[in-house]
């Protein structure tokens, strides 16, 4: 056997990726043998091949794809915008998986972990009048938590580009989320992100629009705690509505009051509104 040719199983152990893995990486192209025995049908590799067989290791086993993969090892050493979208976005999805990872650690950790899962922390329960609110809104379709924080990532993007800062626009209230319609799935479904602003607003993403929310009636809580558990809140807001034969008038909004950038889940703060029709 040449000096330049590395045996499956020894590659495989040098890689510390399976033969299994391998057949697949073949087959996909992204890992193809330099030569193969005619008659045992053995893989042989090159030296050269072990630093790719690592890169492909590693981003597998950062989560991206093998699609994804290939992508990323095509660009490598030159500027890729596609490239950086992708390294963004599984950044996001991997903070979202630490997010939930970190509260699956706090609930099972607890004396109790279904008390502790099921109790939330609600403050300011009120009836009040909201007024028509002037702001930027984006709608998506997807899993509720991953469409929605790149909604909110290109609404922000949007006021703080050159052009509106030259115009001194400027953010008048929390980030706000609502579903749209009924048809959500196991897989998501249309969401709505909104921004209040002020001053001569210049978009440039044609997803965004400038219009005025509706003033609503509506029942208002404040929860205090992770998103994760946001759920809970809701189901106290609904039987608070059938207690007090209050009839709800629209799809019920959520309204961000600090960053999760900066502030413990704990003390994460969101204000809930279900409209109801006046009179009930």
């Amino acid at each position: 056997m040449p000096v330049d040719r590395i045996p499956i199983g020894k590659f495989s152990e040098v890689t510390r990726l399976s033969k299994k893995a391998l057949y697949c990486y073949e087959r996909k192209g992204l890992l193809v043998p330099v030569e193969r025995d005619l008659c045992t049908g053995y893989r042989y590799y090159t030296p050269q091949q072990i630093e790719r067989g690592i890169w492909i290791g590693s981003l597998s086993n950062m989560g991206f794809s093998l699609d994804d993969t290939a992508a990323i090892l095509d660009a490598r050493g030159r500027s890729s915008a596609s490239v950086q979208a992708l390294l963004k976005t599984r950044l996001r999805e991997t903070r979202n998986e630490i997010r939930r990872l970190v509260m699956a650690e706090r609930v099972l950790s607890s004396d109790d972990p279904f008390q502790e899962l099921f109790t939330v922390e609600l403050e300011n329960l009120t009836i009040k009048e909201i007024p028509p609110i002037r702001a930027m809104t984006i709608r998506g379709e997807g899993p509720y938590g991953e469409v929605l924080t790149s909604l909110i990532e290109q609404i922000c993007a949007e006021i703080f580009s050159p052009e509106n800062l030259r115009n001194n626009v400027k953010a008048t209230g929390p980030i706000s989320s609502v579903y749209i319609g009924e048809d959500c799935d196991e897989t998501g479904g249309l969401v709505e992100v909104a921004l209040p602003v002020s001053g001569s607003v210049t978009i440039s993403n044609p997803a965004i629009t400038t219009r005025t929310l509706p003033a609503v009636t509506a029942v208002t809580v404040v929860y205090r705690g992770p998103y994760q558990n946001l759920g809970m809140a809701h189901k106290e807001m609904f039987d608070y509505l059938q207690e007090n034969n209050l009839t709800g008038a629209g799809p019920a909004r959520e309204l961000y009051l600090n960053d999760p950038a900066k502030t413990p889940e704990e003390e994460l703060l969101t204000e809930i509104q279900y409209p109801i029709r006046k009179g009930t």
